[in-house]
């Protein structure tokens, strides 16, 4: 691939060369690999670019697919949006000149208002086609953490020993590439020098042969129930999540089903361990701790065990994540949605979304006003096409004082609010929309966020 400003300097040497042939722009030799990493806590989502060319927006711990690119010399970007602009804004940018066979990992760290970006380089593996091994590198990405050590070992064998550590790796460190035997691996993060102190124990992953994977750790957010957690990914771009066994996931439960009366919750057939009592339309729980076989939830009258009227099997959840249970449907066909959303602030933004639990209503789009404004009649909706059933996408806003209205798709009938909302910096808000059984045809909106 030719660099981006290929175009720009051919019209510059028009006048000279005319841009023929006898161009003396340089030619590619081969390829190289490229790839990004967010390990700023709390960041906005940032896109991380080759020259302008975008190669993933990347949440915190997540990495962009890695990328094949000639062997020129590139700028590469970082940029986040601010809520109310258009404009992307730079807030890094690093030059690197890719060489053949090399692959090159940048990772921002730090603080958005001043980030660091620091630049791993390694050999690219080429495989012959009959190794059973794979490949494998630990990467330090715990801002909250000193000096560790990480065991990598086989799930069927011996748990590891202190001094068999495959890395000590302090913060923006990562080990040489080392070669294991395809098979199950757990992880093992503990205080360097110190087996017994443990900050991370993995739940088994499973490794192929002629695969190369760059695992790294992270701290845990509000996305997370451990406070540390583990990434893997590989050089085909398939990211591994590699959860604490310690650390169970979690549920909420969320009513919007406006035909369903008052409910308790029980996580067993026989009813005798009740998890959550006379939740009424429009309320949440706290969140519940899950555990890692299949569970089935019943839901009965509040105070009443004579009926069940319904329940819902939920898959296990291994992942050391929050998840919301939002209760839907009609009369007798009640079910619920198992979702794992975004909790994590972000300093820079706040962040609304909403779940569509209205039966009555098919899609409804969703527009948010300066407080005491109306909808214009040019303006575009603030999120569209929220399907019935289905959480919407996620909007960032600047602090200050909204009205949010729901209306009909493609329209500017409205059908719920306005909602008054109010937000500051950091603020995660989710919104439940449901039926209001007083008037047919009518939208409730209510603030279902976590405490």
């Amino acid at each position: 691939m030719k660099r981006t400003s290929t175009f720009l300097a051919c019209v510059a040497t028009l006048a000279i060369a005319a841009c023929t042939s006898e161009s003396n722009l340089p030619e590619a030799t081969g390829k190289g690999g490229v790839r990004g990493i967010n390990a700023i806590p709390g960041s906005p989502v940032v896109t991380f670019r080759i020259e302008e060319r975008s190669l993933g927006n990347l949440s915190y711990k997540n990495s962009s697919t890695p990328a094949l690119y000639d062997d020129f010399e590139y700028n590469l970007n970082f940029d986040i949006v601010n809520p109310g602009e258009d404009e992307p804004q730079r807030i890094a940018s690093v030059t690197q000149k890719v060489d053949v066979g090399q692959e090159y990992v940048f990772v921002i760290s730090g603080d958005v208002a001043n980030p660091t970006v620091t630049t791993w380089e390694t050999p690219l593996r080429d495989w012959e086609g009959s190794e059973t091994v794979f490949e494998a590198r630990f990467a330090h990405l715990a801002a909250s953490l000193g000096t560790v050590d990480v065991y990598f070992y086989e799930q069927s064998g011996p748990a590891p020993v202190q001094g068999e550590q495959v890395a000590t790796l302090a913060f923006g460190e990562v080990m040489d590439i080392a070669d294991f035997e395809q098979g199950n691996y757990r992880s093992l993060v503990t205080a360097a020098g110190d087996i017994n102190t443990v900050f991370h124990h993995s739940i088994p992953g499973i490794f192929g042969a002629r695969s190369a994977h760059l695992i790294s750790i992270f701290d845990g957010d509000a996305n997370d129930t451990s406070p540390y957690i583990l990434w893997s990914t590989s050089a085909a771009g398939q990211q591994l999540r590699l959860p604490d066994t310690s650390f169970s996931s979690t549920i909420r439960f969320i009513q919007g089903a406006a035909t369903l009366q008052p409910i308790d919750i029980y996580n067993d057939e026989a009813l005798t361990n009740p998890v959550a009592s006379n939740l009424a339309l429009g309320q949440a729980t706290g969140d519940i701790d899950t555990v890692s076989e299949d569970v089935t939830w019943y839901f009965t009258p509040a105070g009443s065990t004579a009926t069940v009227l319904f329940s819902q099997a939920i898959p296990p959840s291994p992942s050391s994540t929050p998840t919301d249970l939002y209760l839907t449907g009609t009369t007798e066909a009640w079910f619920g949605v198992n979702l794992s959303q975004d909790r994590a602030p972000s300093a820079t933004l706040a962040k609304m979304s909403v779940f569509h639990a209205a039966f009555e209503a098919a899609t409804l789009d969703m527009y948010i006003v300066p407080r005491g404004e109306t909808i214009a009649e040019d303006a575009l909706p603030s999120l569209a096409r929220i399907n019935y059933g289905l959480p919407s996408g996620t909007a960032t806003l600047a602090a200050g004082n909204y009205d949010v209205y729901l209306t009909e798709l493609f329209g500017k009938t409205v059908l719920g609010g306005p909602f008054e909302l109010d937000v500051v910096l950091g603020d995660v808000v989710f919104l439940l929309a449901y039926d209001d059984v007083l008037n047919p045809g009518s939208v409730i909106i209510e603030n279902v966020s976590v405490p």
